[in-house]
């Protein structure tokens, strides 16, 4: 190819660049279209499994390149025709080479990295984001059209230098491999929740300076524990996922969703149903119910009325989180694989839509907390974490923590009067503790 794209080959040094030009174009938009093609195939996928799967090939691929695995990469192992510089004209040929080479899946490939990127392109499950992942690879292709002749008058020579120096890509392509199955199992689409070897504190909840926390005993099962400043914790056997105001409780049990004075243990309310995630604001406790398809829906129960009534829903594959109740507001999050977003309305807005507090196809924006006009959540990009604030009716954010993984991740938030909260789990070991960050002094005025 580099001896056919060059002024030689071409006619005129006029000809090569509208070769070279026309070349990287149709590179660059064949793997994007693979891309594209890939991510919409992908769209119907669960992610956090189609991410496994990449993990494991990356790993699979990675062994191959270090000469674990024998044998051939895997796909065509013909070339473009070499008779298109023949029969058509320089347009077209320029362009179907450009095409062919980069679709990647047409011609031999030397490493299994390009096939890892297109499970990765797959998994993601997003045309556009897809498109852009593999858009490069046909940059590539066009640059290795461009860098052997730029030192040599012989392009023969050069490419032969390079693949003299092949033997020293495998083990930084080996290398690479191994990274990219660490940074997506490591990903937040395989830790939207935990397992249940969790220990240590998790999911914590807060109302001034009084903190509330889940935990699980490898003996004694899950409980909420309720931290009041100066004071020993008081402990609810057999729940989970709490939420505070004032000296109410409510948390979810294998039986529903119960509400509590936690001072002094006496039940006020409790629901039962297949219901989880609770957040209360009195007399309303928001909670998360999944049908049996595995679609979720977020509905909002007054506990003095019985009247029920929905806030959102998500299909099944998609996770719609643990809701936040403050001050007549509900915020939630909603992460489809392909997309997720931060989101808030009133609670009684009827059909009002929600507001988009935060969203992004690239990261995951997740884990909301409501509290004296601010709205806390964590953003995570990679294998980075970000706890992120800002005010209920306007933007700028801050960034209150930021931690890099991949061994740990911040993931379920709280919010109190001055401190932030948030889970810092480490998704292998299932270890995990509550931290807290200050977001203002204890003077300022909300």
């Amino acid at each position: 190819m580099v001896e056919t794209i060059t002024p030689a080959g071409c006619g005129s040094r006029r000809r090569y660049r509208i070769a070279l030009a026309l070349f990287a174009t149709g590179a660059v938009l064949a793997s994007a279209s693979l891309g594209a093609l890939l991510g919409l195939a992908g769209s119907a996928l669960d992610r956090a499994v189609a991410l496994g799967v990449v993990a494991v090939l990356a790993l699979v691929a990675a062994a191959r390149e270090m000469g674990l695995i024998p044998g051939p990469v895997p796909g065509a192992r013909g070339q473009v025709p070499e008779r298109w510089r023949r029969e058509w004209p320089l347009p077209a040929w320029s362009l179907a080479y450009g095409a062919g080479l980069s679709v990647g899946l047409l011609t031999r490939l030397p490493v299994t990295t390009f096939l890892v990127a297109c499970a990765g392109a797959l998994a993601l499950g997003d045309p556009l984001v897809a498109a852009a992942c593999l858009a490069p690879f046909g940059l590539g292709r066009a640059l290795m059209v461009v860098l052997p002749t730029i030192r040599s008058a012989d392009p023969a020579a050069a490419v032969g230098r390079l693949a003299a120096r092949s033997r020293l890509v495998r083990p930084v392509n080996a290398a690479a491999l191994v990274a990219v199955a660490v940074l997506v199992g490591a990903s937040p689409a395989l830790s939207q929740a935990p397992p249940p070897a969790v220990r240590g504190g998790f999911d914590p909840a807060a109302w001034g300076d009084v903190v509330a926390e889940a935990r699980i005993d490898p003996l004694a099962g899950p409980s909420v524990q309720v931290r009041p400043p100066g004071a020993p914790p008081v402990g609810f056997a057999g729940g989970r996922s709490p939420s505070l105001q004032g000296d109410l409780l409510a948390y979810a049990d294998p039986a529903g969703i119960r509400v509590v004075r936690w001072t002094t243990g006496e039940q006020i309310a409790r629901l039962d149903g297949p219901y989880d995630a609770p957040a209360i604001e009195w007399p309303l406790v928001a909670f998360r119910v999944q049908d049996p398809s595995g679609a979720e829906f977020l509905e909002v129960a007054d506990l003095t009325t019985g009247e029920r009534r929905g806030i959102a829903g998500a299909r099944p594959n998609a996770d719609l989180g643990r809701p936040a109740l403050r001050g007549g507001l509900i915020a939630w999050h909603l992460s489809t694989g392909r997309r997720s977003q931060i989101r808030l309305r009133p609670v009684a807005a009827g059909l009002q839509r929600s507001k988009v507090i935060a969203s992004s196809r690239s990261s995951l924006v997740v884990n909301p907390s409501l509290a004296r006009g601010r709205i806390l959540w964590v953003e995570q990009i990679g294998v980075i974490s970000h706890l992120r604030l800002r005010r209920v009716s306007r933007g700028g954010v801050r960034t209150l923590a930021t931690l890099r993984g991949p061994s740990e991740i911040l993931w379920t938030t709280a919010l109190g009067d001055t401190q932030a909260y948030a889970t810092r789990w480490n998704p292998t070991s299932g270890r995990a503790r509550v931290v807290r960050r200050s977001w203002r002094s204890p003077a300022a005025a909300p």
